[in-house]
């Protein structure tokens, strides 16, 4: 019994791991908040900006604007210092004043766009002098997802038999 137990906790583990695997596609990001953007700001710019990483394949969630640099790190965003902008790249703002929420635009080849196609990467003139960041995707390569599921299902099998030589019969 203990056996099948600590196989069961281990696939588990290993499924966890691997289903936080996706493939972000700039192309499909850009083209859905290009389609989808309004004619002027309503102020949701979160909003589309996350319904279409999804789109994009990112599982993300909603976050206030100036949150976002704080999250994408954890789904393989790096910053970046370039001024040759990607489709699919990222800028977040902080919150300034009269802006609590900050604000977060994509590039889609041509132009910034959020809920509504920026005129600049500016959505606002407070945020001229704001300290972005722009975030790109780095895909981590398959070789290293399988390294880090191998070390954490031999860590989970040696935590499991710890466990079970404790345990009495």
């Amino acid at each position: 019994m203990k056996k099948i137990l600590s196989i069961v906790i281990i696939l588990i583990s290993v499924l966890v791991i691997w289903s936080r695997n996706f493939s972000y596609n700039p192309e499909k990001t850009a083209v859905y908040v290009t389609n989808n953007a309004l004619n002027r700001s309503h102020t949701c710019c979160a909003w589309f900006v996350m319904r279409a990483m999804q789109a994009g394949g990112c599982p993300i969630g909603i976050y206030p604007a100036y949150y976002y640099s704080k999250v994408l790190p954890k789904y393989g965003f790096k910053v970046i210092d370039t001024k040759d902008y990607k489709k699919g790249d990222i800028i977040v703002f902080p919150a300034i004043k009269n802006h609590i929420f900050g604000h977060i635009a994509i590039w889609n080849g041509e132009q910034w766009v959020s809920d509504f196609k920026q005129k600049s990467m500016f959505p606002a003139s407070g945020y001229r002098f704001a300290k972005y960041k722009i975030f790109r995707y780095k895909k981590i390569p398959n070789i290293l997802r399988w390294v880090f599921v191998g070390l954490f299902f031999i860590l989970s099998y040696l935590i499991i038999y710890m466990v079970n030589m404790s345990m009495p019969e």
